[in-house]
């Protein structure tokens, strides 16, 4: 159906998947709540790389609105699920080299984390960190310098939340993606995204992790620091 480019017929199944999969919440039908995630991620993966964009869009839409009914009835697998597919679709969008439909997955993930109404939980902002990460690598192997500049300060402002509610895991994930990301900037000459990375890791280093007494965390972050200051430093010398 997504191969046939028929965006009408698209738009029908997935208007029809996002109210089955909103009575699934509401009945509290865990599995098949998920079921219908993987089927809409899967579409809109397909949509991504067919190059339609208001059927990705639409797609992310309709997941915005499942994962508000999720946070209403604390349905926590649910929330990771939807954080997943935002990162699956926003890598494919990536990609293509759609940056608008990019930045809206980063934007939703990032909804998730910053938004007083959503309940955060460990479980699911690791999930939202690794999607973000997701995101980031594949917006950086495009050479998508503005988008990935913005990605990459979200993502950082997402580290710091983590350390915050002393969630060390996930914020070793984001030092390490944030690492990953800036060191595949330097050699993609993505100048201001690498020095994004470095000043997300700044932050997380000096604000937070320190006075949270996560050490783990701390060291991590400033060993990420390094390797990305050190691989800068050489390749301005070389």
């Amino acid at each position: 159906m997504v191969s046939e480019k028929n965006e009408v017929e698209i738009k029908e199944v997935l208007n029809y998947l996002s109210e089955l999969v909103i009575k699934y919440e509401n009945e509290r039908q865990e599995s098949d709540t998920k079921r219908i995630i993987e089927y809409m991620t899967e579409i809109g993966k397909a949509a991504a790389m067919a190059k339609l964009e208001l059927v990705v869009v639409i797609t992310l839409q309709f997941f915005s609105l499942v994962a508000r009914e999720a946070c209403r009835l604390q349905m926590e697998n649910v929330l990771v699920s939807i954080a997943l597919a935002f990162g699956e679709i926003g890598k494919v969008a990536a990609g293509q080299k759609m940056e608008a439909t990019a930045k809206i997955a980063a934007s939703r993930l990032g909804e998730m984390e910053n938004t007083p109404a959503f309940t955060r939980t460990k479980k699911e902002t690791i999930a939202i960190i690794f999607a973000l990460g997701e995101i980031g690598k594949s917006i950086t192997l495009q050479s998508l310098g503005n988008i990935a500049n913005s990605t990459v300060a979200l993502f950082g402002g997402t580290g710091q939340i983590v350390a915050i509610q002393n969630f060390e895991d996930a914020a070793l994930n984001a030092e390490l993606l944030l690492q990953e990301i800036g060191t595949g900037a330097i050699e993609r000459d993505l100048k201001e995204t690498a020095d994004t990375s470095a000043g997300s890791l700044q932050d997380i280093v000096g604000k937070t992790t320190d006075r949270q007494g996560l050490e783990r965390a701390l060291l991590q972050a400033a060993y990420s620091l390094e390797t990305i200051i050190y691989l800068t430093q050489t390749i301005v010398a070389s």
